[in-house]
């Protein structure tokens, strides 16, 4: 579940005020390295991808001109605008602590990320007088090319570099200390899970009155009666779900790692040509959490999957990829450990997962079921899902196979 409100925001209003435009001349004059370049011009645009965290006003993309010297220059950075919302969102433990991202660059802890991972730097960050928090952003949407759906190779990249980052704290780089870190990202997401999800009903079974030959009727490509397939994964879930606060709790015997905890596409920006030594940039770090390793991979893999960004074709290979690359970059960051225990972290990751995506997907069956008309559309939403489900329960059966090894032999 991504923190999401589907509100029609009110527009915000953008640079209006002296002291706005004193943040503007000095941000400029920061991005130029000239401190007596003077703002000539300049435009604002939305770049709202979509629907926003219920924490983020706006983000835009300013850009124009300023005077340095006799040249007339050009710039752009990004204006991110943060603001308060539920109650919840003021508790610094909690997943979507509103004012997460404004401490964590004030903090300056962006600026000394280990090994393969780098961030945007921000020019300032302004607290306004309407309790909104401006962050005054580096433009790095230029730096690469993204598209809907990126190869393999580029994923497991990906998760090399995470390897090597994460490896780093568990072997040569000190945890950062500061209470509005996240200590337990995926307790507080599944706990906002339960509180938003769709209320999970039990399925109808079609042998149980309903014509059983009716689903193929409509969508023939059904090999099995939809219908009955979702009352297994409802009995699943349902048992699932009661273990969940108990797998939560296990991977807080994980080593601890620092984590991103939002590595959708929409955050990582791809270098074109990358070698060993080329560097990943993460922006968003709004979730910034202190995680037990393999746990965010299993959002990278998970996340990404699930939005169709890891191609069909490859979802069930990058499972396995994804995992290797990742290890390999644990130890080219010198961490030694046993692989199963990065394994468990990741299979967790994973099937915790279900905790959003199968009340959804139960809730659009119910909608098909109830629809007398054709819906190829939320059909194929269903078949694509159905398969990022049957991952998610394989990989819970992994994880308790695991803890049975794992955590007997701590004893």
């Amino acid at each position: 579940m991504k923190d999401n409100s589907n509100k029609q925001m009110e527009p915000v209003r953008i640079l209006e005020s002296a002291e706005d435009m004193e943040y503007l001349a000095l941000t400029v004059q920061r991005i130029l390295g000239e401190s007596c370049a003077v703002v000539q011009s300049w435009e604002a645009e939305s770049i709202n991808p979509g629907q926003l965290n219920f924490t983020t006003s706006g983000i835009y993309r300013i850009h124009g001109a300023a005077a340095a010297g006799e040249a007339l220059r050009q710039w752009s950075f990004i204006l991110k605008i943060i603001k308060p919302d539920s109650s919840e969102k003021e508790d610094v433990s909690y997943h979507n602590y509103w004012k997460r991202e404004a401490e964590i660059f004030t903090s300056g802890i962006l600026d000394h990320l280990p090994r393969r991972v780098v961030a945007p730097n921000c020019y300032a960050v302004q607290n306004r007088l309407n309790n909104t928090i401006a962050l005054w952003m580096e433009d790095v949407a230029g730096y690469s090319e993204r598209t809907h759906v990126w190869q393999l190779d580029d994923w497991s990249w990906v998760a090399e570099c995470l390897g090597e980052f994460h490896g780093a704290y568990l072997t040569e780089t000190e945890l950062p200390q500061h209470d509005w870190i996240c200590p337990a990202w995926l307790k507080s997401w599944v706990r906002g899970c339960r509180q938003y999800s769709p209320e999970i009903i039990e399925p109808c079974l079609e042998r149980s009155g309903d014509d059983p030959a009716k689903g193929k009727e409509r969508y023939p490509e059904l090999e099995s009666n939809i219908h009955d397939q979702a009352y297994f994964i409802w009995r699943w879930f349902t048992k699932f779900s009661k273990q969940m606060d108990e797998l939560l709790v296990s991977l807080e015997r994980l080593p601890r790692v620092l984590s991103h905890q939002d590595l959708g596409q929409g955050n990582i920006f791809l270098p074109a040509e990358r070698d060993h030594e080329t560097l990943l940039t993460l922006i968003d770090w709004q979730f910034m959490s202190i995680s037990g390793i393999g746990e965010e991979l299993g959002k990278l893999y998970g996340v990404n999957a699930s939005l169709g960004h890891i191609a069909e074709k490859d979802v069930i290979s990058a499972k396995e990829k994804l995992f290797e690359r990742y290890i390999y970059g644990l130890r080219t960051a010198g961490w030694p450990g046993d692989e199963r225990i990065a394994r468990y972290g990741y299979c967790v990751g994973v099937a915790a997962r279900s905790m959003w995506e199968v009340p959804q997907w139960l809730k659009w069956v119910e909608e098909l079921r109830s629809s007398s008309n054709q819906n190829h559309e939320l059909f194929s939403k269903i078949a694509a899902r159905t398969q990022i489900i049957s991952i998610q329960m394989d990989m819970a059966a992994e994880a308790a196979a695991l803890a049975n090894t794992i955590f007997v032999a701590e004893k």
